[in-house]
């Protein structure tokens, strides 16, 4: 089967492959996450954001919350359900802050890159939330 062919078909939210860092597939994603840690004053926050990019080593997304390299954080991500996927999942990764970049606008939005561990956690979504 052809890949445009099931492009007009999965309303997943993967856009595509945006890069090639170091012989990794960056790929674009839009998908709402859950972001747990450690702000820059060492104060524990919570954050829904969204997804910007994953690779099998790193994922980015924007955050309001400053915070500082080398802080690990969790990330929860909820999976919509796809041609492919019949259920939803929350995927659940983790890692460390490799990167930070200030937006110069007056919002304080951060593009925030982790190094992701290699431990992740999938469950299923239930059916009563998500009714």
């Amino acid at each position: 089967m052809k890949t445009g062919s099931l492009q007009k078909y999965n309303k997943s939210s993967i856009q595509g492959v945006t890069g090639d860092r170091k012989r990794e597939c960056l790929l674009e994603l839009s998908l709402l996450t859950l972001v747990v840690g450690e702000n820059a004053s060492g104060k524990k926050f919570k954050e829904n954001t969204e997804l910007m990019t994953i690779s099998s080593k790193q994922a980015s997304f924007r955050l309001k919350t400053p915070v500082k390299i080398g802080t690990p954080l969790k990330l929860t991500l909820n999976v919509p359900a796809t041609l492919f996927l019949i259920h939803p999942l929350k995927l659940e990764i983790s890692g460390k802050i490799s990167r930070v970049e200030i937006n110069s606008d007056k919002k304080f939005l951060q593009l925030v890159t982790i190094e992701l561990d290699r431990r992740f956690q999938l469950h299923p979504v239930s059916q009563t939330s998500h009714n």
